[in-house]
C-alpha cells in the first residue's frame, strides 16, 4: 500500500489557520470541493510544485501521509505533504518507485524514454538514474495495462523520505 494518498478538487477558499483565539499565519487552511468537501493544512514544510501560491478556483491534487495521525472531524482535514496545481488534463502521483520504476503497490510503471529530465525539489536537475526514491510524477495519459504505464511530463525526485 502506498504511504501517500491523493485528494483532489477545486479550491473554494484559503485562510490562515485559526485555533481558539490564535491565528497561525504560517499555516494555511485550504477548503477544497472535490467528490467530497475537505480541508488541507498547508504549512512551510509542504512541498508546493513551483512554489505556486494556491488561489480560489485552482484545481489541485494534494498528497497526505496515510501513517500520520488525523483528527476525526467533518469535513476531513488532511496535512498536505505535497501539493500540485494542475490543469484538468494533468494527473499527479507521489510514491516510492523501485529500480525498475514500479511504484510500491505495483499499479504504475514509469517509461522514461524521451521524457523531461528529472528534477530535485529545489528545481535543480537530478543527475542520477531515477529509481529507489520517492518521486512526484506528473503525467497526462496511461496505458490500460496492469500495471499501468506512463511517460512523465515532469518528475521530481525526493532524495530522502518526504
Amino acid at each position: 500500500m502506498s504511504r501517500f494518498s491523493p485528494v483532489e478538487g477545486v479550491v473554494t477558499s484559503v485562510t490562515p489557520l485559526q485555533s481558539g483565539n490564535a491565528t497561525y499565519y504560517c499555516t494555511l487552511l485550504v477548503y477544497v470541493q472535490g467528490q467530497e468537501t475537505f480541508q488541507l493544512l498547508v504549512d512551510p514544510s509542504t512541498f508546493v510544485l513551483d512554489q505556486r501560491p494556491v488561489r480560489r478556483g485552482d484545481r489541485i491534487i494534494a498528497f497526505y501521509d496515510t501513517t500520520a495521525p488525523m483528527p476525526l472531524i467533518y469535513p476531513p482535514q488532511y496535512r498536505a505533504v505535497a501539493l500540485v496545481v494542475t490543469s484538468c488534463k494533468e494527473f499527479a502521483f507521489l510514491d516510492y518507485f523501485d529500480q525498475n520504476l514500479r511504484n510500491s503497490d505495483n499499479t504504475l510503471v514509469l517509461n522514461l524514454s524521451g521524457s523531461a529530465p528529472a528534477q530535485l525539489p529545489n528545481g535543480q536537475y537530478y543527475l542520477g538514474a531515477p529509481g529507489n526514491q520517492y518521486m512526484l510524477v506528473l503525467y497526462t495519459t496511461t496505458t490500460r495495462s496492469i500495471p499501468a504505464q506512463t511517460t512523465p511530463v515532469r518528475l521530481i525526485v525526493f532524495c530522502s523520505d518526504t
